[in-house]
């Protein structure tokens, strides 16, 4: 006999809270692709919106902007930073106002509203599409559907509430600046500083392409990756930081389980895709604020570069290079207006923010002031989500009465 509606109503909002927190494999694989119209749509939507922004809108505003101002590249350059954010923000409000309607509706009419919002977004992609190239056939119906069938796949594995999660994270690591900028960032600062005068530096970073610098950033994300695995694997494995009673309902405040009759289960062994998922998901945590990080100090060193180093000194620093490599002092341009910033300058800080990332990572995981901050609320959310999984998983199948 099939489950009761409080039952499945539960499982549900059980499942909706696991994907949350970044933990889809938390959710019983044959719940995976249930109710996905409802699921899907807001991912579309974010899709749609920050297609034909970046396609299209910023282009025109530029433009718009460079009429008005003749030109004037400090103005320029504020409205392009501002058109960028405007754009990121309006995409994740279309992404969370979508969800936010949809959650509120009943199923049947969440579906149909959610099929609605669907059609009408692939109605934009093919008119932003066929708009910049007229003279296509199929090729924009096929990229579309491509799309189409992506969003499908990664909401129904889970990738839209991961991107929800990030959205979220990034959101609380954003608040954790201000530590990051007290605690972490004078003592690396103060050492990256003089990296930033150093003749060396520059010729390195105007001699790598901004492939190379990817690359770069992909070995110290690796390394950085490998430490915090270890660490968390290890956290997660030691039996004495089993909560107590009191911890236990402390951390259980605000979940599905809070009220569950079986919010004391005993702790059962984690399966491996759990496992692998909970270390994933505590090292993509960790690393977007790594990430936080890195962009923060890149900032402070573009800004101090920019005023302290002139395009005149940089071109002395680099010198005339040889015939293998030849050095220039490049002015960054942006929908083809010249900015008062060198795309030198830029290469030289994010390779020194990148490579000062690293030390952030290993102090965030191994020294008592920095894991306070930045480690330990991590693996709370971690233990939180095995405690309520233990709680969930006593629930009666859903396929039993």
């Amino acid at each position: 006999m099939s489950a009761s509606p409080k039952l499945r109503s539960a499982k549900r909002d059980a499942d909706r809270w696991f994907r949350e927190q970044g933990l889809p494999t938390f959710v019983p694989l044959r719940r995976w692709f249930t109710d996905l119209p409802r699921r899907v749509a807001p991912l579309i939507a974010w899709v749609a919106v920050i297609g034909y922004l970046f396609q299209d809108g910023i282009e025109v505003a530029v433009d718009i902007a460079q009429d008005a101002s003749a030109g004037e590249a400090t103005f320029i350059t504020v409205v392009v930073v501002i058109l960028l954010l405007l754009s990121i923000g309006l995409a994740w409000t279309a992404y969370l106002v979508v969800r936010a309607v949809l959650r509120r509706l009943p199923i049947v009419a969440g579906t149909v509203v959610a099929l609605a919002v669907i059609v009408g977004c692939v109605a934009l992609m093919l008119m932003n599409d066929y708009w910049v190239h007229p003279d296509a056939t199929v090729g924009p119906v096929l990229r579309v559907l491509l799309v189409i069938g992506l969003c499908v796949l990664v909401t129904g594995m889970g990738g839209g509430a991961l991107i929800s999660w990030a959205a979220r994270l990034a959101v609380r690591n954003a608040s954790a600046i201000g530590h990051m900028a007290s605690i972490a960032l004078p003592v690396i600062l103060m050492l990256v500083v003089f990296s930033l005068f150093s003749t060396e530096v520059w010729q390195m970073a105007s001699a790598l392409h901004w492939s190379s610098i990817a690359l770069i950033a992909l070995v110290v994300a690796g390394l950085a990756g490998i430490v915090v695995l270890g660490v968390g694997a290890s956290e997660i494995d030691d039996d004495a930081q089993t909560p107590t009673a009191e911890q236990r309902a402390a951390l259980l405040v605000g979940t599905p389980a809070e009220h569950h009759p079986a919010a004391s289960a005993p702790r059962r062994p984690l399966r491996a895709p759990q496992r692998i998922n909970i270390l994933l998901a505590m090292t993509v945590a960790q690393l977007v604020q790594a990430l936080f990080f890195a962009a923060l100090l890149a900032a402070l060193l573009v800004v101090i570069g920019a005023i302290a180093i002139p395009a005149g000194v940089i071109g002395i620093w680099l010198g005339p290079g040889n015939d293998a490599q030849q050095f220039v002092v490049e002015q960054l341009q942006i929908a083809g207006v010249e900015l008062p910033l060198t795309v030198n300058l830029l290469k030289a800080t994010t390779l020194l923010a990148v490579i000062a990332t690293l030390p952030f990572v290993f102090s965030a995981v191994s020294e008592a002031r920095y894991r306070e901050r930045f480690f330990d609320p991590i693996m709370a959310d971690m233990r939180r989500a095995i405690l309520v999984r233990d709680a969930v998983e006593t629930v009666p199948s859903d396929r039993a009465a």
